[in-house]
């Protein structure tokens, strides 16, 4: 009913037809029977009567006015529904009801229903507008008349009732004869204590305030906040607050017509001022937000009814609050649950405003002043029932079933000439032993309160500083200079570096000596290389019946279906499974026709005999040729695509199998930090749409939501924080048009249908288009334009200042390291990349900015990441360092080259063409970070050398580790030095010019690091004999070398310019063959022409 007026009812529907109605038979005798009970046990008291009998009508409805009259009350437990112009009169033993005929039907019906049993019967009576109700009156007052002594009726004198049926009832009465006394608070009395039924309803009603407060009331006005130039008036908020709980009530499936907001949402703010009053009016000002550490409270309270059943919530919401306002913050909610805690069956209602005043004399005698009045009330049909107010002079005492609203406030509070007020508010329902309550939203000091403002109350950031220091940016560049040192200020003399190259080298035999400890705890005698697979057993059907029918003995069929290929052998079709194909090429041999050759998984390339095996044949190629060359192209692309669906499938697979498991994402129930529009890599969409979304900070990790994701995306990916080995935020620069965040995991996560161990969330401050294309034509004399950069400089800033205050909060909120130590250091600390310490290099495919920060080197702007952690790096080895050259570069080997089940390949990763001026700088960081490093005048075959290292690990690790292969012989310095002047004079093109190369040309090698020394053996395993691969590399060799002159005539017969060999993979540029190069020491290494 809104407000006001007649609600739709909430009883049950009968079966003859859509829309009637009848009374619930058990929820009528079961009210009855406990009314007549409390009427007689308590008829000699003052609150009814006495009485010989009670009669309560209900006046005409009025839709201008907010009531709530004892008689519907009464009419709500009895009925279920609101019934205006009813009289009921209530005689020693019976009931009787006069009504219009429809309401007078379904009564009647009610009637028939009765069971024997129920000793109250109801009498019906039918109004009848021919003689005003004269006869009804008249019979109704000799059954007054009838009832015990006959002489006092019980009335609800207070209430005025409107409309002409009342009016003729009470003149009817006054004609009677009969004493009249007021029965009002017996009444309230019996109404104050609820059913299971209607507890249960007020439960529902709790829970649909309490949703609707945390997605409309907190949300929104956090929303608001973070939307700075966004503002919304009190009352519009207000009125968004009543649509949610519609929809709330909606998403809980519930009856609209059972819930009503039966006052409008109070949201106040210090724009509009306080009123604590229950029936305070919401104002048209607009809503007050924290601006530059400027405080904002704001004060929100909701009330609603299920089912005739109230319940209200309030809550105050602090923004940059000082010390003084979250200090009676904390009072308040001290004495609320202190007044919570008195609530129980059998303590008078005063009690809990002497408990409530007592604390506050005790803690701040000040505030008692401003304590409100009222402490709360009894609530129920009506949403104040003023016989049951919390005050401090009601002695009437709490009842098991009763339900209260109890509500604190402090209210004309100051602080700094700002005035505010607090109020908290919830619904309480009075048990046996106590008191529940049953509004959960939450009132704790901290998950109320945000601080939303750079700039804080002084007073508050001293303390702040005292219980915990924040790492700004200038105590991040110290500890990055303590550990990597401080920006050189002068060149150091020629004894200075003499002597610092002395320190370092002691330092760094030292260090290898360590890393020798710690090689042997990790290593493992039964080491001897990688581990070979055993053979599976896969099968794509089960039996000759289950092939294809397009398979035949005379030609290939591929059935993707089963994974499987046909091949014809002998005239019948032989089924393969794609997992037993190790690769399949094509060759066109011209008028020969087109060769397929499949080559098969078989011992000897990976793969371990078992006992069961041995005896078998195992089938290692098959070729087919056929003059068509299309469809064996066809062929051939099908079984790849059929090879890669297959892998893509198993790697998943295996990817989900080795996934960790871990704890659930424990939801914040108010805001944590927040961070809005950003972009995820790894993408989550499948269509190439970069995916956008809001990262928060909630209990035990991050949450990101996907904005609009389609219905067959991931919506959501979480993140834990103790799965977090390192978190990475950089700021704009101007490398990169990126502001990010970056974690690296201890365990890898799902995303989407990959695994991955790193995850990032960024923002593009600027378009990379406009970047490089835009900025080509930009005036700096143009004023738009002058405008537009300043703006652009504006939003960068606000974007890194967004995300350092995200970053500061996370650091907060982060569990400690050690769960019994509260206040110890947190499970990890943002790690910011060091911009003055940047160098350039190719870890992957192309040059990149590097940038060390206190654990790792990374590189995150562009994809994939480069991220080296250093505590992991077992030695880091500079290669092409000689002089002459301008870039060298740098392996690092990671200490799980020793682990069993490691890959070789995957335990080193070089960067290559870092610039010479960046040498001393890579060499100092790597030092700080406490890591062994050697250089040599050439590249190093690490896949040979770990191999051999691993192999002859005890000999290695007796004579020093790392030093005895890298270290230099002090015996031949002395000719390294005597020899150095020759190098200017040696030619370029031997590739190894000095004793010095050849000493590492046992791990040296001018191809590319990645290709290995193919043998026989191995070459035989492709399928051919060592003949057929000869005649095979031959024919490749004529082929190309045909190609390379038919190329090269058509150029005109120039040459490459750089020298170097085009079958080689490295694209660093080589020494010019022969010559006496540029006069520069070594040659011309990467000079142009």
């Amino acid at each position: 009913r809104g407000w006001w007026g007649i609600s739709a009812p909430s009883v049950s529907t009968m079966g003859g037809g859509a829309g009637e109605v009848s009374f619930d038979v058990a929820t009528f005798t079961d009210s009855c029977d406990k009314l007549f009970s409390r009427w007689n046990t308590h008829a000699e008291e003052e609150g009814w009567g006495p009485s010989d009998a009670l009669a309560v009508i209900s006046g005409s409805s009025q839709d201008d006015v907010i009531t709530f009259p004892k008689s519907l009350a009464l009419h709500a437990v009895l009925f279920q529904l609101e019934l205006p112009d009813v009289l009921l009169v209530f005689t020693e033993k019976d009931v009787h009801m006069l009504a219009s005929a429809k309401k007078a039907k379904i009564a009647q019906e009610l009637a028939d229903k009765l069971p024997e049993s129920f000793t109250h019967r109801l009498h019906v009576l039918t109004r009848d507008k021919t003689d005003k109700d004269k006869a009804n009156f008249d019979k109704i007052v000799e059954v007054i008349k009838g009832s015990k002594g006959g002489k006092r009726l019980g009335t609800l004198t207070k209430e005025k009732n409107a409309g002409a049926f009342a009016k003729a009832w009470q003149e009817a009465l006054d004609a009677s004869g009969l004493e009249t006394a007021d029965v009002q608070n017996g009444i309230s009395d019996f109404l104050s204590v609820k059913s299971a039924g209607q507890l249960q309803s007020v439960k529902k009603a709790a829970e649909i305030g309490t949703t609707a407060f945390k997605k409309k009331v907190i949300n929104k006005i956090l929303d608001l906040v973070d939307e700075e130039d966004k503002k919304m008036s009190m009352a519009k908020l207000a009125d968004q607050i009543e649509e949610e709980v519609t929809k709330v009530s909606k998403d809980m499936k519930l009856d609209e017509n059972d819930v009503e907001v039966v006052l409008p949402p109070v949201v106040q703010s210090a724009n509009g001022g306080f009123d604590l009053k229950y029936s305070a009016q919401v104002k048209e000002e607009p809503l007050h937000l924290p601006d530059q550490g400027v405080p904002a409270i704001h004060v929100a309270s909701i009330t609603l009814r299920y089912k005739f059943c109230s319940s209200t919530v309030a809550r105050t919401l602090l923004f940059n609050a000082r010390k003084d306002q979250t200090e009676n913050y904390k009072i308040l909610l001290a004495a609320f649950d202190l007044c919570q805690q008195t609530i129980k069956p059998g303590v008078a209602l005063n009690k809990v405003y002497e408990v409530a005043a007592k604390h506050i004399k005790e803690n701040k005698p000040d505030l008692l002043n401003n304590l409100h009045k009222e402490l709360g009330w009894g609530i129920g049909y009506e949403i104040r029932e003023k016989r049951l107010v919390l005050d401090e002079k009601n002695k009437h005492k709490f009842h098991s079933g009763q339900v209260f609203c109890l509500r604190l406030g402090l209210e004309n509070l100051q602080s700094k000439q700002q005035a505010y007020s607090l109020l908290i508010a919830d619904t309480l329902i009075v048990t046996e032993d106590g008191s529940e309550v049953v509004t959960t939203t939450p009132k704790k000091q901290s998950k109320v309160s945000w601080n939303v403002s750079d700039e804080q109350d002084e007073e508050q950031t001293k303390t702040e500083k005292k219980e915990k220091k924040k790492p700004s940016e200038a105590e991040i560049k110290r500890a990055m200079e303590d550990k990597f040192g401080a920006e050189k200020t002068r060149h150091l003399t020629e004894s200075e570096e003499t002597d610092k190259q002395k320190q370092f080298e002691e330092r760094n035999k030292e260090l290898a000596l360590r890393r020798v400890e710690e090689q042997k705890k990790r290593f493992n005698k039964e080491l001897g290389g990688t581990e070979s697979k055993a053979m599976s057993h896969v099968s794509g059907y089960n039996g000759p019946q289950d092939f294809p029918m397009k398979a035949s003995g005379m030609n290939l069929c591929v059935d993707d279906g089963n994974s499987t290929i046909l091949v014809p052998i002998n005239g019948q079709a032989v089924p393969f499974h794609v997992s037993t194909i190790k690769n399949i090429g094509i060759q066109q041999q011209g008028a020969a026709g087109t060769v397929l050759r499949v080559n098969f998984v078989s011992p000897g390339a990976g793969i371990k005999l078992s006992a069961d095996n041995k005896t078998l044949m195992y089938l290692r190629e098959l070729s087919f040729r056929a003059q068509e060359s299309h469809n064996m192209m066809l062929v051939h692309k099908q079984i790849n695509d059929m090879k890669k669906a297959f892998n893509a499938a198993e790697k998943e697979k295996q990817a989900r199998d080795e996934l960790v498991p871990q704890e659930a994402l424990r939801l914040n129930p108010n805001r944590g930090p927040r961070l809005q529009t950003l972009k995820i890599y790894p993408n989550l969409q499948a269509r190439g749409k970069k995916t956008e979304g809001d990262l928060e900070a909630h209990l035990n990790g991050f949450r990101f939501t996907v904005r609009k994701a389609a219905a067959g995306d991931v919506k959501h990916v979480d993140i834990l924080y103790r799965n977090i080995k390192h978190a990475f935020f950089q700021l704009s620069n101007k490398a990169s048009t990126l502001i990010l965040l970056h974690f690296r995991l201890k365990n890898p996560i799902m995303v989407g249908k990959n695994s991955t161990k790193d995850i990032q969330f960024f923002v593009e401050w600027m378009d990379d288009g406009e970047s490089l294309v835009d900025n080509r034509r930009k005036n700096m004399h143009d004023r738009d334009e002058f405008e537009e950069e300043n703006r652009m400089k504006e939003m960068k800033n606000k974007l890194d200042n967004e995300f350092k205050k995200f970053c500061d909060r996370v650091q907060d909120i982060l569990p400690p390291d050690d769960p019994n130590e509260p206040d110890g250091d947190k499970i990890w600390e943002w790690d910011v990349p060091y911009l003055d310490l940047e160098f350039q290099g190719n870890p992957k495919s192309s040059m990149v900015e590097l940038y060390p920060t206190v654990n790792c080197i990374v590189h995150l702007a562009t994809k994939p990441v480069c991220i080296i952690e250093l505590d992991s790096v077992d030695l880091a080895y500079y290669e092409r360092v000689r002089g002459g050259n301008t870039n060298f570069d740098i392996t690092f080997v990671f200490k799980q080259f020793l682990d069993e089940e490691s890959k070789i390949a995957d335990c080193w990763t070089r960067i290559t063409a870092i610039d010479m001026k960046y040498y001393d700088n890579v060499k100092e960081v790597l030092q700080k970070s406490k890591l062994v490093q050697f250089e040599g005048t050439t590249q190093v075959n690490w896949n040979l050398v770990l191999k051999d290292y691993i192999k002859n690990f005890e000999d290695i690790s007796k004579d020093g580790g790392w030093e005895v292969i890298f270290g230099n012989d002090p015996d031949e310095e002395d000719d390294d030095d005597e020899d150095e002047d020759d190098d200017d004079f040696k030619g370029s093109g031997s590739g190894s010019g000095s004793s010095e190369e050849e000493s590492e040309s046992e791990y040296s090698s001018g191809e590319p690091e990645d290709s290995d020394d193919y043998s026989e053996e191995e070459l035989s395993d492709e399928g051919m004999d060592s003949d057929e691969a000869e005649r095979w590399a031959d024919e490749e060799d004529d082929r190309e070398r045909k190609e390379r002159k038919e190329k090269e005539a058509r150029k005109g017969g120039s040459t490459g310019k750089r020298g170097r060999d085009d079958d080689s993979d490295d694209d660093r540029p080589k020494k010019k063959s022969g010559g006496m190069g540029s006069g520069k020491k070594g040659g011309s290494l990467g000079k142009k022409r």
